[in-house]
């Protein structure tokens, strides 16, 4: 029975332990979990309704709603700043990269709070979330790859190493005799400070006086009651798993040690005080008040060797909690990402075994594709189907071509026209937008926008320090500058070279200064003007001849270098203010001025100032949306190369021309129910949502087109079938 009770116990101290250890990990991943959870459930009310429909109920849920509500803004920002302007090439170094990880470290910084526990779940969340936007699964390298994640992890380690160290130093102090109780179950000897003090007393004499050791013996240390520290669970769960029992001994060791260097300094200090004259018993006692002191100095000491293995023993928590969130982050692959090894097991058995079939295989792969394309898959989202999808319009674009080369050999008139339609049909989808500037996404009207942070990030690019029209404004500067420079030495070196050689050879008689002239008067009879000195004479000339020269050449291109900066800027400006808010203009105005005005730009402040005129007159629009830039946009893209294909290379097929066309045509209709627009930004940024208002819609032009293209394309395939069929071919 005994045993039995004894193993009962046993297993309640470990589910104890196991459970008690677990704490800190508990909570990081459960908030972690109810981060993603949310965040992919507002997602799709965002993709579904264009905003987020739930109320937050509690504190994640409120930090994700904060966060995805600025992923609109920060989405919003990059289209902007994508339209407006280019890095001049060669001039990236130049540049801060924006990109959603640091957007992800700006959210951070605004967002964190003061738990370091909770932080390193934002900071966890946050590389779940941006991994979400570049379409990957979350990895254990990639928390470590997060400067914020690791900023978190370090605040929180730098707490737990602290709290470990004064941990530490509470069972310093039990030890030397403080009253109280350290918390947790470190063992530990007493440790007398007295017998340091002695025995640093019998070092020093070969027998200690019996009056100093009744001094000593008789002293009260008097320390102070034993400091825990200050922590909540998650901290103290996790000084604990960090701080063994071998750092604590090791320690104590140090401390040991110390305190013994200390009181052999204490002692010498004794000595010089016996011998300055003071009193034996104060003389001691002031030795020991010293030494009194000095403790609480070794043990501050001692106690901080223990930060490196904690240190290491905190890393691989860490590592192994990075390990636990990858795993929660991990989504199973959806089976529909599995078709394309399908398509391709399908295609090479019908090659290999029945090549009859081929082309039956071929029409089911693409009118199966095109019904997932339209009903099942956003393009966009998917890295694998974007990048397959972008390797067929490079194909389709290349075949098509092809095709084109040979088209005199067509006899059917029909065909000829569905292939010139559709081929510049696909180009009008390339060039042509299919949404054009949308009253409610300038950014006027955007004010989510021009409140968020995310216009300081912009304005930051524009006007900051590395800004783009700081760079411009730069440039010109350098320029001026260089002009100055050039005109100066001109000036100082030439002229001063010339007038030199005359004085040196006796022909300079003297300078005479005027109000507004200088007279050079020279001795007309000099040897230098001789024929006999002609050579050096013209020596001299062409000298300043050809630095005349190459200060004109160097002036012309200074001048055509401030030509083309200015160009640069005034393109800079007129991209940004085609985009423009009021408020932005005003604000870039403001800037541009005081540049202007603390600079030698000022030299040519008029002309500057009218560049800024001239830019200020745009009229401020929206960006024009591509077919490509939206969901359904995109997919009526890659069905018009299809159909491209299909009248092209595939043209001997009646079938497919027919099939395709025909969801091309049900691909352009369903562009008219689309009530939620998820504009593509840029890879690894949020799509910017904008729910379209009334009178806001496509381009009807383009779409009747397709439309219409598509019902030719159709009425061509069935024509040529019947064709064949009165003829007698099948």
């Amino acid at each position: 029975m005994k045993k039995y009770f004894v193993a009962f116990i046993l297993l309640i101290l470990v589910l104890y332990s196991f459970s008690f250890s677990s704490t800190f990990e508990t909570k990081v991943v459960g908030d972690y979990r109810d981060y993603i959870q949310t965040f992919n459930l507002y997602l799709s009310q965002i993709e579904k309704t264009g905003s987020i429909e739930s109320v937050p109920s509690n504190n994640v849920e409120q930090a994700v709603y904060t966060i995805v509500s600025e992923f609109e803004p920060a989405a919003y920002y990059r289209w902007i700043r994508m339209r407006s302007y280019q890095i001049p090439p060669g001039a990236m170094g130049n540049f801060q990269t924006i990109d959603m990880w640091y957007i992800a470290q700006n959210i951070y910084q605004r967002y964190k709070t003061n738990d370091e526990v909770e932080n390193v779940a934002l900071a966890g969340f946050l590389v779940y979330a941006i991994d979400n936007l570049y379409g990957k699964n979350v990895s254990q390298t990639d928390f470590p790859y997060f400067t914020t994640f690791n900023q978190a992890v370090f605040d929180l380690g730098t707490k737990v190493q602290n709290a470990a160290a004064d941990l530490t130093k509470a069972y310093f102090q039990k030890s030397l005799g403080s009253p109280g109780t350290p918390v947790g179950n470190y063992a530990y000897r007493q440790i007398d400070p007295k017998s340091f003090i002695i025995s640093a007393l019998q070092k020093s004499y070969k027998n200690v006086p019996e009056y100093i050791l009744n001094v000593v013996n008789s002293y009260d240390f008097n320390f102070q009651p034993v400091q825990n520290p200050s922590m909540n669970s998650y901290i103290s769960d996790l000084v604990f798993q960090s701080l063994d029992q071998n750092a604590i001994n090791s320690a104590f060791g140090d401390l040991k040690n110390k305190l013994s260097q200390s009181a052999d300094s204490s002692v010498k200090t004794l000595k010089i005080l016996l011998s300055s004259g003071q009193s034996t018993k104060t003389a001691v006692e002031n030795m020991l008040k010293g030494f009194s002191s000095s403790i609480i100095v070794q043990e501050m000491l001692a106690a901080n060797t223990v930060k490196n293995p904690v240190s290491k023993n905190f890393n691989a928590k860490i590592f192994n909690l990075e390990n636990k969130l990858a795993a929660e982050s991990e989504t199973p692959t959806s089976p529909i990402e599995w078709r394309w090894i399908i398509y391709a097991v399908a295609l090479i058995f019908a090659f290999v075994y029945k090549r009859k079939i081929v082309g039956y295989v071929m029409l089911a792969i693409l009118v199966f594709e095109s019904l997932v394309l339209i009903f099942g898959i956003d393009p966009m989202l998917s890295r694998l189907d974007s990048t397959l999808y972008g390797f067929l319009i490079v194909t389709v674009a290349f075949l098509s071509f092809l095709s084109f080369l040979s088209i005199g050999k067509i006899k059917n008139l029909f065909q000829i026209i569905s292939m010139v339609l559709v081929g510049v049909l696909f180009l009008i989808v390339i060039f042509l937008p299919l949404y054009s500037n949308l009253e409610y996404t300038r950014m006027s009207n955007n004010q989510n926008f021009l409140k968020s942070p995310y216009l300081g990030i912009y304005e930051n690019e524009l006007y900051g320090q590395n800004g783009i029209i700081t760079y411009d404004l730069q440039n010109i500067s350098s320029d001026l500058s260089a002009l100055r420079s050039d005109t100066y030495n001109f000036a100082n070196q030439t002229i001063s070279f010339y007038l030199t050689t005359l004085k040196k050879s006796g022909a300079l008689k003297s300078i005479v200064e005027y109000p507004n002239s200088l007279l050079v008067n020279v001795d007309r009879n000099s040897s230098y003007f001789g024929f006999s000195n002609l050579g050096n004479s013209q020596d001299s000339i062409k000298v300043v001849r050809d630095r005349a020269q190459a200060a004109i050449d160097d002036i012309q291109n200074r001048l055509n270098s401030v030509y083309r900066n200015e160009n640069a800027l005034s393109s800079t400006l007129n991209g940004v203010y085609t985009f423009a808010a009021p408020q932005l203009r005003n604000d870039i105005r403001k800037n541009l001025e005081s540049q202007i005005s603390s600079s030698n730009l000022t030299e040519i402040s008029t002309q500057l100032i009218n560049i800024v005129n001239k830019a200020n007159s745009i009229e401020e629009r929206a960006p024009n949306i591509q077919f490509f830039q939206t969901p359904d946009g995109s997919k009526v893209f890659i069905l018009i190369s299809m159909l491209l294909i299909s009248v092209t290379f595939f043209r001997k097929n009646w079938m497919y021309r027919f099939v395709i066309s025909l969801l091309t045509i049900l691909g352009s209709v369903m562009i008219f129910y689309q009530k939620v627009l998820e504009i593509f930004v840029e890879y690894g940024f949020p799509t910017y949502s904008h729910t379209l208002l009334k009178g806001e819609g496509p381009n009807l032009f383009i779409l009747i087109l397709i439309i219409a293209v598509s019902i030719f394309v159709a009425f061509e395939a069935l024509y040529t079938r019947f064709k064949l069929i009165k003829e007698g071919k099948t």
